[in-house]
Parts: C-alpha cells; sequence; structure tokens
C-alpha cells in the first residue's frame, strides 16, 4: 500500500515537473451517452407519462414474447392504444392543473358564500316537517317553519337544473316561473335578477325561481369555501375550467391554441349556471333553452362521464351561448374614445375568459403576469444591480425601477380591463364587465368617491388610480376621458405598442392578448416546452437548446398544434428512451 501511494505521488509531481500538455484531462466526448432503455423499461416509462400507473404484468409478458425485431411496432401500437384510453384524458387534467395553476374561486360576500353564484337559494325541509325534503327559499318567508310546517302552502313539481330527470318539490311561489313582481312601492322588480341580501335570491316577495329553477341554487352561496367536492360545490367547478378545457382540446384533437383564442369552452351544469347567471346580472334577459339538458346537448364531452343525461359531464359550450356578453365573434374591435354607445360585449378567449382565473387574478396588471407566464413562459424577476432608468414620473411602464417589468406588464395589462368585481350591494360583490350591458361607467364611478351611490359599490377609487390617462396602460388622453368616462377602459393596444415582438390587429380584450401569444409565435414555444418537460421529464433550456426548441416548435405547429400527435413525437425521440 505504501508503495501505491508513492506511487502515485510520483505521478503527481512528475505532472507537474513536466510541460502542461502532459497533463490535460482526455477530451469530454459530445456523443450521448449508450444508455439506451431496454424494452419492457421503454413500455414502463410509456405507461407512466400516459396514464400515471405502470403496466400490468400481462403487458410486460406480451412485450417479451414478442420478437425483438417487431417490439418497435408493438410499443408504437401501445402508445397509440394509450393515448385513446381515458387515463390519458386524467393525465391530461392533472397536467393542466400544474400548468394552468389558478386559485379558487372565491367571489362573493366574506370571499366564497352569500351570493358569490349569483343566485337565489333554496333550501331543504327537515325530515320530520309536513315536508320533508322539500325546497323553500327564505326569501319569501324568513321562518321555515312557515312553510315547512303549512298544510296550504303551495307546493310545485319542479324539473331542476342541476338534476335533469328528476323532480324535487318546492313551497310557495319560489316554485312558479313568475318572472316580474311589484314591490311595496309599485315598481317592477325583475326576478331574474340577483338584489343583495344574505342568501336573498332573485326572490322578493311573491317572485319564482324561473323555469327549471334557473335563478336558484340549492347551496347556500359558494358553500363557506368547500373547494374540493365536485358534486356538492359550485365553487369547484370555475377553478377546475381551466384544465378541464386543456384536457379536452387533447382529447378531441382540438388546437392546444384554442387555449388563448377558442370561443369555446366545457363545463358541467354546476359551472354552465354560473355563466348563465353572470350573463343576466350583466343584463340578458333571456335563459338559454336547455342550457342545462346534458341529454339533449351532443357536443364533445369528456370520456369520465360518457353517460348522454349525465350533468356533471365536462360538455362543450360556445360561450356565448349561456353569456352573450362574450362574444363568439373573432374580429370584435372597440374604441370607446371614438363613441360613447357600450360595446356589444367581450371576445371570449378561452382561459383568458374564464371567471375562475379573472376572479383569482383580481386586477389588471396580475392577470398580465400571470397569463405571461403561463402561456409564453414569460419571467419577471428583479432587474440587475447597477442598471439606471429614467426618474418615475406617475407612470411605471416609462420610469422608475419599476420600469424592469412594466414596460411589458403595461401593454398586456391593456387587454385585462373589463372584468371586476364590485357591481351590486355592499356586502356583495358580483362578477361585472363594466361598461357593457346594464354596468355603463359614469364620471361619479371613476372619481374616486365612496360610496357614490347607494345603489352602486363600484370599484372607481381603484380605478381612479390605475387608469391614469396618458400612461401606458390607459393610452386615453385627459380631455377624452372627460367626454366620455369609459375611455378609459379603453382594452385594446394601439398600432403603435409592441408586445412579444408583435403588433396588435385591433382585436379588443383578452382575445387580442391571446392572438398576440399565438402571432408572435410565444404560446408554440412555451407550449413545447411545457409538454416536452411534462412527457420527457425536463425542463428544455432555451437559452442553449434553441435550435432544438425550434424544430419541436416547428413539429407542433405543422401538427396544428395537436396534443396527441406531438406527444407520440415525443415518445419517439431518443431522449425520452434514454434512461435519464
Amino acid at each position: 500500500m505504501q508503495a501505491v501511494r508513492l506511487g502515485l505521488l510520483s505521478a503527481l509531481l512528475a505532472c507537474a515537473a513536466h510541460a502542461q500538455d502532459q497533463c490535460q484531462k482526455p477530451p469530454v466526448s459530445t456523443e450521448p451517452p449508450k444508455d439506451t432503455l431496454t424494452d419492457t423499461r421503454v413500455l414502463r416509462r410509456v405507461w407512466l407519462a400516459l396514464t400515471g400507473t405502470t403496466p400490468k404484468a400481462a403487458s410486460y409478458e406480451a412485450l417479451v414474447a414478442t420478437p425483438v425485431e417487431q417490439r418497435a411496432a408493438a410499443l408504437d401500437a401501445e402508445v397509440d392504444t394509450l393515448l385513446a384510453s381515458p387515463q390519458f384524458y386524467e393525465q391530461m387534467v392533472r397536467f393542466g392543473h400544474e400548468w394552468l395553476a389558478v386559485p379558487a374561486y372565491t367571489k362573493g360576500a366574506l370571499g366564497d358564500a352569500y351570493q358569490g353564484d349569483m343566485s337565489g337559494h333554496l333550501f331543504k325541509c327537515a325530515g320530520t316537517t309536513a315536508h320533508p325534503g322539500a325546497l323553500y327559499s327564505v326569501g319569501e318567508n324568513a321562518s321555515p317553519g312557515m312553510q315547512c310546517d303549512s298544510t296550504t302552502v303551495e307546493v310545485n313539481a319542479v324539473e331542476p337544473w342541476w338534476a335533469p330527470g328528476t323532480s324535487v318539490a318546492v313551497l310557495g311561489k319560489a316554485g312558479t316561473p313568475t318572472a316580474t313582481v311589484l314591490d311595496a312601492m309599485g315598481r317592477t322588480v325583475d326576478c331574474g335578477l340577483a338584489s343583495g341580501g344574505y342568501y336573498d335570491p332573485t326572490i322578493a316577495a311573491g317572485c319564482g325561481c324561473g323555469p327549471n329553477l334557473a335563478w336558484c341554487a340549492p347551496l347556500s352561496g359558494l358553500n363557506a369555501g368547500s373547494n374540493y367536492d365536485l358534486f356538492n360545490a359550485q365553487r369547484r367547478h370555475p377553478f377546475e375550467e381551466p384544465a378541464r378545457l386543456l384536457a379536452h382540446l387533447a382529447w378531441h384533437d382540438r388546437p392546444l391554441s384554442d387555449l388563448v383564442v377558442g370561443n369555446y369552452s366545457v363545463g358541467t351544469n354546476w359551472l354552465r349556471a354560473l355563466y348563465v347567471r353572470e350573463g343576466r346580472q350583466q343584463g340578458a334577459t333571456d335563459v338559454p333553452v336547455n342550457w342545462w339538458k346534458a341529454s339533449a346537448d351532443a357536443s364533445p364531452r369528456d370520456p369520465v362521464h360518457p353517460t348522454p343525461e349525465d350533468p356533471q359531464a365536462w360538455r362543450e359550450f360556445v360561450v356565448e351561448s349561456l353569456n352573450p356578453y362574450l362574444l363568439a365573434r373573432r374580429d370584435y374591435a372597440f374604441d370607446p374614445r371614438t363613441t360613447t354607445q357600450a360595446p356589444e360585449g367581450l371576445p371570449a378567449a378561452g382561459v383568458l375568459t374564464m371567471m375562475g382565473p379573472l376572479s383569482a387574478f383580481p386586477r389588471e396588471r396580475v392577470r398580465a403576469a400571470r397569463f405571461l407566464e403561463m402561456f409564453a413562459c414569460s419571467s419577471f424577476t428583479p432587474p440587475p444591480s447597477g442598471l439606471v432608468f429614467p426618474p418615475y414620473e406617475g407612470d411605471p411602464a416609462k420610469g422608475g425601477t419599476c420600469l424592469h417589468c412594466h414596460r411589458a406588464l403595461d401593454p398586456a395589462a391593456i387587454f385585462f380591463k373589463r372584468w371586476d368585481f364590485g357591481a351590486g350591494s355592499y356586502y356583495v360583490p358580483w362578477p361585472f364587465m363594466p361598461g357593457v350591458g346594464r354596468w355603463r361607467v359614469d364620471a361619479a364611478w371613476v372619481s374616486g368617491r365612496y360610496p357614490h351611490s347607494a345603489a352602486d359599490n363600484s370599484p372607481g377609487f381603484r380605478w381612479k388610480n390605475a387608469f391614469v390617462p396618458g400612461t401606458v396602460m390607459t393610452p386615453t388622453t385627459a380631455a377624452e376621458a372627460t367626454a366620455n368616462p369609459e375611455a378609459l377602459l379603453l382594452d385594446t393596444m394601439p398600432a403603435t405598442y409592441s408586445l412579444l415582438g408583435a403588433t396588435s390587429d385591433g382585436t379588443m380584450g383578452p382575445l387580442g392578448f391571446g392572438k398576440l401569444l399565438v402571432t408572435s409565435g410565444s404560446f408554440d414555444r412555451c407550449a413545447v416546452r411545457k409538454l416536452y418537460a411534462r412527457f420527457v421529464g425536463r425542463e428544455l433550456d432555451p437559452t442553449v437548446e434553441s435550435p432544438y426548441l425550434e424544430a419541436l416548435t416547428r413539429e407542433f405547429v405543422a401538427g396544428d398544434r395537436k396534443v396527441k400527435p406531438f406527444v407520440k413525437h415525443l415518445i419517439s425521440q431518443p431522449e425520452f428512451r434514454r434512461g435519464l
């Protein structure tokens, strides 16, 4: 052992004493290592990637029994089978929650209860009453005993929207489709509008819950924070919607870009009810026909709920068909600086106009930041030390250290102004689109005074500080804002701006942003990075792997941005079949 040590020491001393080139390390090979997985390990990795589970023993045995020269074709067929399995859909739902991560839908009094669902509330009579299990409204009579124990109360059997094909007993006028009544002062009350009050539906005295109880719900608001139960907590459904749309696009071979430019979504009856109610609160007068009748809906749906009459199926719908203010048109342009008319609505844009994300990201710049991170793989980090910025003079996109992020954030934030909370009574901040439908914005709304009227709880104080004329986020002059306060809500990026290296085509609202994501190529590159990380197992580094990323992006776009063909392409890559 002593001799070995002396030999090593002598070698080191000789290396130090001789020329440097005699001691250089051997060159590092740039060839990929020869670590290809065995066929059975490839099979295991395919199953884990596409289903989240390992193969059954029979699958291993079948592959081992296959001649070696035929195994590549057998593995290819296995990939096709798994891509067509419901387990792949469920994997895409999980992937959707990882990629399109949004907090819970929490709007309403106390954040999650009372009238966050914008509906009247029906309660159930106790089993010991004269009408066990019947539904009643406290809006009609605050004492449940007055109805549940009454032998003369009106009883109506109604097929409810949340349980098609069944019948529930509803006590009092709540079970009728009465559309209008007169209040104590002789004014007409629209029974389809929520009017404020703890658990008070639209049901002022004498009002009904509408056809199939469409203006009401059998839950106490959004169930005081429950977000875990898809069957008994409506609040879970807007949280689930982005991931379900992604899985739907993958399952039905739709372009993944419809996440940001599509005019449709998917939803259960619980989610659809929120869209119907928001549209009604915004000013729609008609309830869409059969929006709740799953058996009459032939639209594509998820593979986990194939039964036609299942109201819990995630069924495709054009958003405008439920809320007429979320437009199906793809080229709608509107400039409030040139007209005092209200826009027809806001063009639907996939995830970008969903209630869940818009409520979870409650400000324009927050939405811009989260959606840029989500769909363009942008990263917002502090500026390097030593950078010098122009002085701050009231606009974070033009000066101060905040310029580092706001020069990208504020042009993007322009698109996200027409969604807010505050229209309604002081303790029920319902979601609404300012300047659209019945929620017009006047000078009082943007004055910063609170309250500016007894009927409204407007977000005007925040707007006064955020929507400053002449700033990058509000490219409206003070004169234009004075002539029409709604000019502050300009949500079309000017042609002189650029974002992600692209300019706007003039489309208003989030759809204009979604179009920029796609036309700039940012969405495609980001989607490829997300899919690669999910199915190959590591993040691509765009700083050193740009050529590879661009090649994969071309493959993704050439395949019409469909997930299944692209995932199959990734699985065929040598990197997937190596022991990474």
